[in-house]
């Protein structure tokens, strides 16, 4: 199956707030919690695609100016945006840490045999209700954090004060609200035998954990010191910034274009129907990441109902066609939208340079059109970008219109 060169689509960036998801018990069992409660995507809608054979699903298709009416100001916009944080020593030193910490490996314990809450536990254990082992009580080679709550109550706490090599029978009852209603309430016993007492081992910063780490800088060259290693982390993090500030400052200026703008007829509905349908499959692979359907990611994130997700989506779709009309109309008027020789010569770098096609004529009409916006969009942002004025929003205490002129600052395009 050929690839996709056009990564960057007509959709609007969608942000989601993190929903946590778990099960206060979990059997021992095999299972993990994952696999048990990720459910499998199912066609959320039966695509209408009629849209791909009208010309006005695409930017290139209609006359912007003919939809809205822009104001007079757009190229003098002020608009508010926190400046990009700085990057302190700690920060530096926290990201690398987090970067050894993911190179953590489990090591046994020397000189201690005795577990003790919080360790780290490698074990068997086979699972008997009626002295009848049952499927999914049994495992071998299990690493168990003790006081993690993984296993039900009393599993865990059994084992403290055990000895490695030892085998402890515990007699247990799954809880009354077991997620296994045919286990709720049912007595059980397991036999554990403890195999090791286990702990994490973070490596240290040296220049031989650098280098295995086998980053590159921008030139090509291997990052092998841990003063490379420190730079690099540093501009990693000022780099970081810097792109949430312009995602911010681009997010301003179009809600301030959005706001002073009017629209004079409904938005081509082919152009919603495009943009619905590209949301619909990037929220549901989104779901899916998070063991969700489209329909429970919508009503968590966004308050959805069971019956109105769908209407949702298409009116964050409807919106983010509003906003692409306003940049088009700008870039028409200013000059910025690529002429079709321009862009042709774009495209074919872009086709020569990216695996997965042999020539343009490859390249689906959809991808070749949101590649065309994405690159116009570009030369539109960065044209509004030079253009608008950046105030820092004022303190929680108020500033003074001296204090907040003083803050004013062209944007650094």
């Amino acid at each position: 199956m050929k690839k996709r060169i056009f990564a960057a689509m007509l959709t609007a960036a969608v942000v989601f707030a993190a929903a946590g998801c778990g099960n206060s018990q979990t059997e021992p069992v095999t299972e993990s919690a994952a696999a048990a409660t990720t459910q499998e995507a199912s066609p959320e809608v039966a695509a209408e695609l009629e849209w791909q054979n009208d010309p006005t699903a695409y930017l290139s298709g209609i006359t912007a100016a003919d939809y809205v009416e822009l104001p007079a100001d757009y190229a003098s916009l002020t608009v508010e945006v926190e400046p990009a944080a700085e990057v302190s020593d700690e920060e530096v030193e926290n990201k690398i840490y987090e970067v050894r910490e993911s190179k953590r490996e489990l090591q046994e314990v020397d000189g201690r045999t005795t577990v003790e809450d919080g360790d780290i536990v490698n074990i068997d254990y086979v699972g008997r209700i009626d002295g009848e082992e049952f499927a999914g009580g049994s495992d071998q080679g299990y690493d168990l954090t003790i006081g993690s709550g993984s296993f039900i109550d009393g599993f865990e706490s059994g084992l403290i004060g055990h000895e490695v090599g030892e085998t402890v029978t515990l007699e247990l009852t799954f809880p009354e609200n077991y997620s296994d209603t045919t286990k709720a309430g049912v007595a059980a016993e397991f036999d554990v035998t403890i195999n090791s007492i286990q702990e994490y081992n973070i490596p240290e910063l040296t220049h031989e954990f650098v280098a295995d780490l086998g980053i590159m800088d921008e030139f090509g060259n291997a990052i092998a010191s841990v003063d490379e290693f420190r730079t690099y982390v540093r501009n990693y993090l000022i780099e970081s910034n810097e792109s949430q500030y312009t995602q911010k400052l681009e997010e301003a200026i179009k809600n301030a274009l959005a706001e002073k703008s009017t629209f004079k007829q409904e938005v081509p509905s082919a152009m919603v129907e495009r943009v619905t349908e590209s949301m619909v499959q990037e929220l549901t692979t989104y779901a899916m990441q998070y063991g969700l359907d489209l329909k429970t990611l919508m009503q968590l994130a966004y308050g959805s109902t069971e019956e109105g997700y769908l209407d949702d989506i298409r009116a964050m779709a409807s919106e983010s066609v509003k906003r692409v009309i306003i940049l088009k109309a700008i870039g028409d008027k200013e000059g910025l939208v690529m002429t079709d020789d321009q862009f042709q010569a774009e495209l074919e770098t872009a086709v020569n340079s990216a695996s997965g096609y042999t020539s343009v004529s490859d390249v689906p009409r959809e991808d070749v059109e949101a590649y065309r916006e994405v690159l116009d969009r570009q030369a539109i942002m960065d044209f509004l970008k030079s253009k608008t004025k950046v105030v820092a929003p004022a303190s929680d205490e108020g500033a003074t219109g001296d204090t907040a002129a003083a803050a004013e600052t062209e944007a650094a395009q």
